[in-house]
């Protein structure tokens, strides 16, 4: 199965935590922080009373068998009577940095008698035909050299060898290579999928350029007297998935025989590797160390929350720096889960691993049954690397599909240096660790079949109308199908996607096994197609267990009618068009590069109360950096092929709105900003364009402007990056309020940011750019210190037509920031109509008519607090329809009232509570499920949290 099919769900990919996101459907919430754990769609875990969330605050495990839907900690160690390295209570640690010499002389696959081969014999591979091939992540040469002096000028050198190749089409690759004296390693030819396509082997021969053995012909001092060996070596390079390790391709890697070296028609060079090693050298990876190790005390730079006990760290006791190559793994002790139907792993982490830095962690398990002579293999169970720069603590909490049903568990947390596979080889370790703290291991008893889901791998907006992956234009950013994961711990019985077109009748196709070495995941597609613009596809999966219980996703699918979906753009809107609007077509383009990352898409939400017209692609999984949105994926990465949109189906739009969040890494790509360059800078019609985002100047700026396409920031938004962080020192205001500045489209507003706990948002510090015209530019809103908080930049890009003018807002933080729903629709107002002159179509809901200022109306509402469960602190987001005394109050399960956290006349408006689970006498209250309960005129509603400590 091609990975277009498998929508590659074993490659790891880059992720961060997400701000009030979930892990997955059906089990666990997400880590709270910087950026999110791509894909994941979720439900919780379900909670039936005060067993959840209650581990002791000391290290134990539970023997008790969980009850039907019963939530058991069956593991929680606090390592607090922990010491290493000699009283480490079970846990054990081991270095995987050292990699095999791959390369060797054999005869069990060959041209001819003997051959290299870059492979190995492995029994354990038992999805592989022959239980030999290569492995996930090698790095694998061999090298040898030729003599210079045997080369003279003018004479052509050729290198010849016999070779059969078999490793992952475009994904993993042999190159052969040649040294270049003041260049490094040249490629001279490049190998990846079968070649031949047979299991024979055949002859190669490459051309080695004259200038390069002229260097070596001349020597170190340029004089030829002292002439020097040119070497050329051999490279196979596999990913960190599909191969025969883990039986997703059953390919036998490289095997090389018969290698000759000529000068014109004179050999200079040959070995038919029947004599040995001779002067061959091979790659040699020896490991670097275990360096994890039990300390307290351990100093961050958390304001939110600190943590003096002991941590699991890993980095070199001497110099508390990471270690380049480092591949550590922390594992627990075997657990007992009893066979319960649902296991999951919660853990605190402290991230200072920047995306940059290239070192981030990611977590296996394995399981064993009573009887079972040894462990089952490692399995990563969400497929992603984690990593987050804003250095605070989360709690993340993470399904185990495929530990349901077992006996035992054992889990491991495992911190790699990823430069060689993210990274060009580069990677930073000075202030960059991570730690791990309060690892508890629960269980659900005899629970229904569920969805584990990544939002990397459901179908993605576009506005291609052409097939590309492969039959169809309805894709997911990996690949042609989507693909879930069904946790079924009474056994699989049967699974369907259900999909339908423009609100038409629901299809439905059957769930088809990913791969035998994958038995939980499973693929649907829609049928070949080439489906046009104004094209909706809502879908949703069913899965049934052997006991006919049957789960949804979306799981309220049936319930509430909610569906996934995704467009074909752009979408005609059918609504009447009073105002003034034109045609069905939306002038507006609403990017959302933060989707899925938020209890609410407000920026969706002010434009439909608003009354204006737009379209919206969603992006799935922004902060894998695949390159899923307008400007597709990086053209130099051969790997992900998401095609570019033609900026001519862009051109109804005049308006692009792009909301970043609190995304620090991936904002928008270079390729994003190529496009939308181009796009604004179209004949014909105004251009507008507002992005809003904490640290998208940070982002563009990083690495001396790496990300920072044709001058995008300064030219075409009009601004100048000065800092992550709008204050001067001490840099602890963290709900600033921001003011519309006199004589601008939002002057007289004034609204707070949310920058404040349990996730500090640190707002960019921006201004002019020397490009502004001052005439046209000037600041929007500011900080309580004058300084630019959002700027407007206006320019003419056609100096004979006055309709060819452009119009820029940058805001230094994330729209979802802004406290006050009022004020998000006042500025959106402000912004959207006042400067960037674009009618509403419709009549607005959210903003009423008037001589007077703006209003908008509301309807009460109580939203689920996020994140949840929580630790330290949760927001709750209500509104209220009418002015009155609110009240919102906390109970205990027995109903007992722990805390008044609102009791004041309120006028109407969104709002959000803070709760950092304490009583009301200041007291913090144990783990556990809470009920929240909304008391308003007219209207009273209620909902339950968990508190993790």
């Amino acid at each position: 199965m091609r990975r277009s099919a498998t929508a590659l769900i074993v490659s790891l990919f880059l992720s961060a935590s997400l701000s009030g996101g979930s892990v997955a459907s059906s089990s666990v919430p997400a880590p709270s922080g910087e950026t999110v754990l791509p894909g994941v769609v979720p439900t919780q875990i379900p909670e039936s009373g005060p067993e959840v969330g209650q581990p002791p605050a000391r290290a134990g495990r539970s023997m008790r068998t969980a009850a039907t839907g019963e939530t058991v900690w069956v593991f929680i160690d606090s390592l607090e009577t922990r010491t290493s390295p000699n009283n480490e209570g079970g846990w054990t640690h081991y270095d995987a940095s050292a990699k095999p010499t791959a390369w060797h002389i054999d005869t069990f696959l060959g041209c001819q008698n003997h051959s290299w081969w870059c492979g190995v014999i492995d029994s354990s591979w038992i999805y592989d035909s022959n239980r030999a091939g290569y492995d996930n992540d090698w790095t694998q040469y061999l090298q040898n050299s030729f003599p210079s002096s045997a080369a003279p000028a003018g004479s052509q050198v050729t290198i010849s060898f016999r070779h059969h190749f078999d490793a992952e089409p475009l994904y993993d690759f042999g190159y052969v290579e040649v040294n270049d004296l003041d260049n490094n390693w040249q490629q001279l030819a490049f190998f990846t999928g079968k070649v031949p396509n047979s299991s024979l082997c055949d002859t190669f021969t490459v051309n080695v350029p004259d200038s390069i053995v002229a260097k070596w012909r001349a020597g170190n001092d340029g004089t030829g007297t002292n002439p020097l060996p040119v070497p050329f070596r051999f490279n196979f390079t596999s990913d960190i998935g599909y191969s025969s390790a883990d039986g997703l391709y059953n390919g036998d890697g490289w095997i090389i025989d018969n290698v000759t070296v000529k000068s014109g028609s004179n050999v200079i060079f040959s070995d038919n590797v029947e004599n040995g090693m001779g002067n061959w050298q091979r790659s040699t990876f020896p490991g670097v160390g275990d360096f994890f190790y039990l300390q307290s005390n351990v100093l961050t730079e958390d304001v939110c929350s600190s943590n003096q006990s002991k941590v699991w760290t890993d980095w070199n006791q001497a110099t508390l720096t990471l270690v380049p190559r480092l591949d550590n793994f922390v594992v627990t002790p075997p657990v007992a889960t009893n066979r319960a139907s649902t296991v999951f792993v919660n853990f605190d982490v402290y991230r200072n691993l920047p995306l940059n830095s290239c070192f981030y962690y990611h977590t296996n398990f394995r399981t064993k049954n009573i009887g079972d002579a040894q462990w089952g293999n490692w399995i990563d169970p969400t497929f992603f690397v984690y990593y987050g720069g804003n250095k605070d603590w989360i709690r993340q909490a993470i399904s185990l599909p495929g530990a349901g049903g077992k006996d035992s568990v054992q889990v491991e947390l495992g911190l790699r240096d990823y430069a060689i596979v993210f990274c060009g080889g580069n990677s930073s370790s000075s202030n960059t660790y991570g730690l791990f703290d309060n690892v508890a291991i629960g269980v659900i008893g005899q629970t229904g079949p569920g969805f584990i889901v990544r939002d990397i791998d459901l179908f993605n907006d576009t506005f291609q109308t052409t097939p590309f992956f492969r039959d169809d234009n309805f894709n997911s950013p990996l690949g042609d199908t989507t693909v879930v994961q069904v946790s079924a711990s009474h056994g699989y019985k049967n699974g369907f996607m259900y999909y339908r077109f423009n609100g038409g009748s629901f299809n439905s196709v059957p769930l088809q096994h990913v791969a035998p070495a994958l038995p939980t995941h499973f693929f649907a597609d829609v049928p070949p197609g080439s489906y046009p613009a104004n094209t909706t596809l809502e879908y949703y999966f069913a899965a049934t267990d052997s006991q006919n219980v049957t789960a949804y996703f979306p799981v309220d699918a049936i319930t509430n009618q909610r569906y996934r979906s995704a467009s074909i753009l752009p979408v005609k809107t059918a609504i009447n068009l009073p105002m003034g609007c034109s045609d069905s077509l939306a002038s507006i383009l609403f990017v959302n590069h933060f989707s899925g990352r938020e209890p609410q898409a407000y920026t969706a939400s002010a434009l439909t109360a608003l009354g204006f017209k737009y379209d919206t692609w969603d992006v799935n999984g922004p902060t894998s950096g695949i390159g899923n949105c307008l400007g597709g994926s990086d053209p130099t990465d051969i790997q992900y092929h998401w095609p570019v949109t033609d900026v001519g189906k862009l051109l109804q739009y005049s308006t692009i709105i792009w909301h970043s969040g609190d995304l620090s890494s991936f904002t928008i790509t270079p390729q994003d900003q190529a496009v939308i360059q181009s796009w604004i800078q179209q004949p014909g019609k105004d251009r507008n364009f507002w992005i809003s985002g904490d640290d998208v100047g940070y982002d563009l700026m990083a690495n001396s402007g790496a990300n920072n396409y044709n001058g995008f920031l300064g030219f075409t938004c009009g601004v100048l990056w000065l800092r992550n962080n709008w204050e001067n020192t001490p840099q602890d205001t963290l709900h600033p309020v921001v003011k519309g500045v006199p004589g601008g489209p939002a002057a007289g507003r004034f609204m707070h940011l949310n920058g404040g706990c349990p996730i500090i948002n640190q707002f960019d510090l921006v201004t002019l750019s020397s490009a502004a015209n001052q005439g046209k530019s000037g600041n929007l809103l500011t900080y309580p210190n004058s300084f630019a908080a959002a700027t407007r930049y206006a320019t003419d890009y056609n100096t004979f037509s006055p309709t060819d003018s452009a119009r820029s807002v940058f805001c230094g933080f994330g729209f979802n920031a802004i406290e006050e729903g009022g004020e998000r629709l006042q500025l959106t107002n402000a912004i959207v109509h006042n400067y960037f002159k674009e009618n509403a179509c419709y009549t607005a809901t959210g903003v009423e008519e008037g001589s007077g200022e703006e209003a908008p109306t509301f309807r009460s509402s109580l939203g689920q607090n996020m994140p949840n469960p929580f630790n330290p602190e949760t927001a709750i987001h209500y509104s209220v329809a009418r002015a009155g005394q609110v009240d919102i109050r906390i109970y205990n399960v027995s109903g007992a009232l722990v805390r008044t956290l609102v009791s004041h006349v309120q006028p109407p408006g969104e709002y959000v509570a803070r709760w950092n689970g304490a009583d009301d006498q200041g007291h913090q209250l144990p783990s556990g499920a809470y009920f929240y309960v909304l008391d308003t005129k007219g209207f009273r509603a209620s909902k339950k949290l968990i508190l993790l400590r």
